[in-house]
């Protein structure tokens, strides 16, 4: 199953609650590495918006969108690594 994105994620979202509710956690179980990241760079850009709408928890959505976007970046890193030449 593949994620789908999208080019506007979170802009209509205006609460952390709202985040939380409306997107799920994990990616789907049979998601590609790459459809793994940008899962969770999808959730990272997602709670970096609403941290922008929902002052009251600027600090936890940023905490969240930090949290999100080291899971992003440590796959990207992760298939860096497996597309370089052996040496």
């Amino acid at each position: 199953m593949a994620v789908q994105r999208s080019p506007r994620v979170g802009e209509a979202l205006a609460t952390l609650g709202d985040a939380n509710s409306v997107r799920p956690m994990m990616p789907p179980g049979d998601a590609t590495a790459q459809e793994t990241r940008d899962f969770y760079q999808d959730r990272a850009d997602m709670f970096r918006s609403v941290a922008e709408k929902d002052k009251d928890h600027y600090w936890e959505a940023m905490a969240c969108a930090g949290l999100e976007q080291e899971k992003a970046d440590q796959i990207r890193d992760m298939l860096r690594v497996d597309q370089e030449p052996n040496r």
